[in-house]
């Protein structure tokens, strides 16, 4: 019989930006040899189709992650991790379901409830008092959501998703409701969008205060300030419009 040992854990996901996410480590408790085997990721929802590995080969007492940074799946609330039988079915023994405590109403002592970081109060961005500099606050990674007491759940409204299980205990897609509504569809290329419109303009604040620092340091024009200034304001410009997109963004996720 096969040995593992499954955990949880939140790490801080590059591919999100530095982002709280959750991470699950799958170690062989075989100390004697390696274990070869199937598995899947199954969203607790059903909105997702499961992830599956086929011929997975771990040695003995090492372990393996499973998350954003290392196979992209986002895990939330209810999503499973599950070694498959010789048949590809999900049996009693060998799963785990991510089951994270959520704080009662107040309970979150930094929030107080309102699950908005207490850096940015949910923003995202914070500005600098002395330079007025706007940027992406660190504490919450420019999500605006309270780090402290935050869980991940996958939204499930405005779908139409079926999840079922058969006969045989495995688990498969109703084909015909595996769309999601026009409505939700069209809400999710907008989201799609001004991600995109935000990684460029974030893009361009880089560069911006690159070429900023070089005239800084070559002494560019800097007594006449007119290149220097330009710059600066194109740079202030940038981070105007970033700050509007995170904004638009916030405001379009939480309907």
């Amino acid at each position: 019989m096969s040995s593992f040992k499954g955990q949880f854990n939140w790490f801080q996901s590059m591919r999100q930006g530095g982002c709280k996410a959750i991470s699950f480590t799958l170690t062989c408790t075989n100390i004697f040899q390696s274990e070869t085997f199937d598995a899947a990721i199954i969203d607790g929802t059903g909105q997702l189709q499961p992830m599956v590995f086929t011929q997975l080969t771990l040695g003995a007492k090492k372990s393996l992650r499973f998350d954003m940074d290392t196979v992209g799946w986002d895990w939330c609330q209810g999503d499973t991790f599950a070694i498959l039988d010789k048949n590809g079915q999900m049996g009693k023994h060998n799963k785990w379901t991510m089951n994270i405590k959520v704080p009662a109403p107040g309970e979150c002592s930094d929030c107080h409830g309102t699950h908005k970081c207490k850096q940015c109060n949910g923003t995202g961005i914070v500005t600098n008092n002395y330079t007025h500099e706007i940027s992406s606050c660190e504490v919450c990674h420019g999500t605006g959501v309270c780090q402290t007491c935050y869980v991940p759940f996958r939204n499930v409204e405005n779908t139409s998703v079926n999840f079922q299980q058969n006969a045989m205990g495995g688990y498969g897609y109703n084909a015909s409701s595996n769309v999601l509504s026009n409505q939700e569809a069209s809400k999710q290329r907008k989201i799609a969008a001004l991600r995109q419109s935000i990684q460029e303009l974030q893009a361009k604040i880089e560069r911006a205060d690159w070429d900023e620092r070089m005239m800084k340091l070559r002494g560019t024009d800097i007594s006449s300030r007119r290149v220097y200034m330009s710059q600066v304001n194109l740079k202030f410009q940038y981070e105007r419009q970033l700050s509007e997109l995170q904004y638009k963004l916030q405001q379009l996720e939480r309907l």
